[in-house]
Order: C-alpha cells, then structure tokens, then sequence
C-alpha cells in the first residue's frame, strides 16, 4: 500500500510541474498566438525527439473543437496587429516551416470549424538540407526528409481564403550568426520572392528556430514586415512588440487536458 501511495505522490508532482495547472489563468484579454509544425498521422518508430513538432489530426481536431465550444475568434497574425481593439478570446494558429500536412490534414480541419491560420515557410525547402537540428547544429536527415509544400498546394492554400503566407527565411537561418547584410538578404528576399510568386502582399514574419536579436529585428522593419513571431513562451501582451510577439507551442506529446491549460494559463508549460 505504502508503494502505491508514494507512486501517488510522484505521479502528482510530476503531473503538477509538468502541466503547471496551480499557476494563475492569464486574461483572455490577450491574444494566445499558438505554434504549431506538423498535423501528422505518421510518427517515426524511434521515438524521435522531433514528435513533439507532429500533432495527430485527431488531437488538433479536439483543440480546434474546443476552441470553437469556448468561443474564440480566429485571425491570422497580420490581421491581428491591425485591429485597434483586440477581442476577448482572440486567437491566431501558426505553422513553421511549410510542411505538406499543413494542406493536406490541417486545412480541411479549419475549414470545418472555421479557423484560420498563417503558416511561415521555408523558400529553399526543397534542398535536402534547409532542416537544421538546433541543439547538436548540423543538418536534421529526418526533418529534411519530410514532404513540404509544393507551390500548387502554397496557391490551394491560399484560395481557400483562411490562410496567411508569411516568411521564415530562404534558407531557415540562424539570423543571429549571420551579418547584417546576410540578414537582410534571407529576410527581404524571401518575402519577395514570395510576393512576386504567388502575387501577394507578404506582411508576416517567423525567426527561424526563435533566434533573433535586436538587428535581426531591424531588417524585419527595413523590409516592411508588419509583424513577426518569436518562441517566447507567453501570450501577447502590451509588454512586447509586434516585431517579437510570443507564441505558445503545441507539443504533438501532449494530449488535450495540456492544451486547455496552456491556453488557459497562456504558457507552455
């Protein structure tokens, strides 16, 4: 008896530092800007450490139903930094990086319950070696070997009238490593190409893996960028930005008892 209690007691802490449920709600005041890579029926067999970037399509169904029964109102990111007075229960989907779920198992599932979504991609996604594992810095075979949008699926997309193209670089850079020129270069030139591509006004901006410092915002501005997204793990309140605004991340690790509190306490964890 003795055991199952103290397995009990671990259990419930794990449980509480994991999920963090005793901290303070946030207001709904402000806007949950939510990060998200993959809606993906296929995980790899060796418990890959990138399975937290690929939420099932039944479980990002659960949190967009429970959205839709908590009222929340869905925009893309540039729409929200234009409105003058931000709505209670506001929220903004994104993706990073332009990975083919998004089209394929994550479109049909906002349209049913009328959610949009901005989703920043990679323009050289392409080569083989635009997927970078950041904790051991050098090229990731298993991201680079996922299937990514293709340019017919980036106009599918945006027919659809619920999505928002924005940038993440040409190449997923480092922005912090590079010069300024070097970062003025993958920052302007993608949305760019972008805009000359697929004849839209590209106003959204992701910094790949979240590095950015004070320059790399800069060129963000420079280029006529009307917002962009950090992984700073908060809600979006006046204390930053809407060059660096936060994001809470979904992990595809967690069910929907941690989605819930993440939106509630507008945090990750």
């Amino acid at each position: 008896m003795i055991y199952i209690l103290i397995l009990l007691i671990i259990g419930f802490i794990v449980f509480s530092f994991r999920f963090a449920w005793w901290a303070k709600n946030i207001s709904y005041e402000y806007p949950r800007v939510l990060m998200y890579h993959m809606i993906s029926r296929h995980l790899p067999k060796n418990k890959s450490k990138f399975n937290r970037l690929r939420v099932k399509p039944n479980e990002f169904e659960k949190q967009l139903c429970w959205l839709k029964k908590n009222g929340f109102s869905s925009y893309t990111l540039s729409e929200l930094v234009l409105l003058e007075k931000i709505p209670l229960k506001s929220v903004v989907i994104t993706f990073d990086d332009g990975y083919k779920d998004n089209f394929t198992n994550a479109l049909p599932l906002l349209q049913k319950y009328g959610f949009k979504a901005t989703i920043f991609i990679v323009n050289n996604r392409f080569d083989g070696s635009w997927a970078t594992d950041k904790d051991l810095n050098k090229k990731s075979d298993e991201l680079n070997s996922e299937e990514m949008l293709s340019d017919d699926d980036i106009i599918q997309l945006l027919k659809s009238e619920i999505i928002e193209i924005g940038s993440h670089t040409l190449n997923h850079a480092n922005l912090p490593s590079l010069n300024s020129d070097e970062k003025f270069h993958q920052i302007n030139q993608s949305k760019l190409e972008f805009e000359a591509k697929f004849g839209i006004n590209c106003t959204a901006f992701a910094y790949p893996f979240g590095f950015f410092d004070n320059d790399s915002v800069k060129c963000v501005e420079k280029s006529k960028f009307s917002c962009a997204t950090t992984t700073v793990n908060s809600v979006f309140t006046p204390r930053y930005s809407k060059f660096e605004i936060p994001r809470i991340m979904i992990s595809g690790r967690q069910g929907i008892l941690s989605f819930i509190l993440k939106i509630k306490k507008g945090r990750s964890r």
